[in-house]
């Protein structure tokens, strides 16, 4: 493949979940010198904490993991994140696991042994997706957010986040039009100490103070969600 092609995969971070080290580091030096960044985990718990520690933008698994299954791990990260394009790497297929990651909207399957041409295209076509997304969304009251670098514009100034801020917001704009959990939102964001429902609440009113007040509903007794105008 040409290598002006593979040039689009420079915005891309990459989380990369297997447990065959030697498969790993294939797919690890094969894509490093093209994307902006990749990590990689050799099993699904330590998989999920790499995600929960942020600026993932695809995700290549493989579904027998230990510690944690690759579903289980997927499953969990689509709690907190619907958009996330993932591409699931397997030796072989079951029903049940092919319905599962069809449930989760996993954008591609390969199937070991598997070409890195293969590996390249499926991201190709995951960064046409993210493409699409990476514009600037409007919020209403005058807010804007920028899902290239990340960050919420008011009144065409950035508005300073701290750390939790940003990651409480960031969950709130993956899963806009849906309902977040305080559960989702205590493990995207404090997932390394936890954070008790109080806590939860004053950074939601941080937020609120720094954008505008109705643009998080709060859903009684549930959690969180982007209010759009």
């Amino acid at each position: 493949m040409e290598k002006s092609v593979l040039k689009r995969l420079a915005p891309v971070n990459v989380l990369v979940v297997e447990d065959d080290e030697l498969l790993c580091d294939e797919i690890v030096s094969a894509l490093s010198p093209y994307c902006k960044s990749v990590v990689f985990a050799t099993d699904g718990k330590e998989g999920l904490e790499l995600f929960y520690k942020g600026n993932i933008d695809v995700l290549v698994t493989d579904i027998h993991l230990p510690k944690m299954n690759g579903l289980t791990m997927v499953q969990n990260i689509r709690e907190v994140n619907h958009t996330l394009p993932v591409i699931v790497l397997t030796a072989y297929d079951t029903s049940d696991n092919i319905g599962k990651s069809i449930d989760m909207e996993v954008i591609s399957f390969l199937h070991k042994p598997f070409d890195i041409e293969q590996l390249y295209n499926s991201l190709l076509m995951a960064s046409g997706k993210l493409s699409t997304s990476n514009h600037f969304l409007k919020l209403g009251f005058d807010l804007v957010y920028d899902y290239r670098n990340k960050v919420l514009i008011k009144n065409k100034e950035i508005i300073h986040l701290t750390r939790s801020e940003k990651k409480l917001f960031e969950i709130l704009i993956d899963n806009k039009g849906h309902m977040v959990s305080y559960d989702a939102i205590e493990g995207y964001v404090w997932y390394e100490k936890g954070a008790t429902p109080d806590t939860i609440r004053m950074y939601i009113n941080k937020l609120r103070s720094k954008t505008h007040y109705e643009l998080i509903e709060n859903v009684k007794g549930l959690g969180y969600k982007l209010n759009f105008k």
